[in-house]
């Protein structure tokens, strides 16, 4: 474990996994309510330029992995909801798909 993680408050840690995982949840619940799979979901972040493999988009989804600005940027996008929604879950409503 690199040291700058070890350094880090447990509680730190334990509220960074929780964020991660609620943010899968939610990518995977809106992405499997418009159908698309992953691969398509990926696809259209590309054509946003933004490029994300295969692994870490599952790691992102399964909330092993906390996606970056850029990442959050195009789901934002792709999947028509709110930063607010897709960052804190908050019912503010979701966008027209692109």
């Amino acid at each position: 474990m690199p040291k700058r993680i070890q350094d880090l408050p447990e509680e730190y840690l334990v509220n960074q996994r929780a964020v991660a995982r609620d943010i899968g949840v939610r990518v995977r619940t809106r992405r499997t309510a418009l159908d698309l799979t992953q691969e398509h979901l990926r696809a259209r972040m590309e054509l946003e330029r933004v490029v994300v493999s295969r692994t870490q988009f599952s790691r992102i989804e399964n909330g092993e992995a906390l996606p970056n600005a850029s990442e959050i940027i195009a789901l934002h996008k792709i999947l028509g909801v709110s930063y607010t929604w897709l960052l804190e879950g908050s019912e503010e409503g979701e966008t027209e798909v692109s």
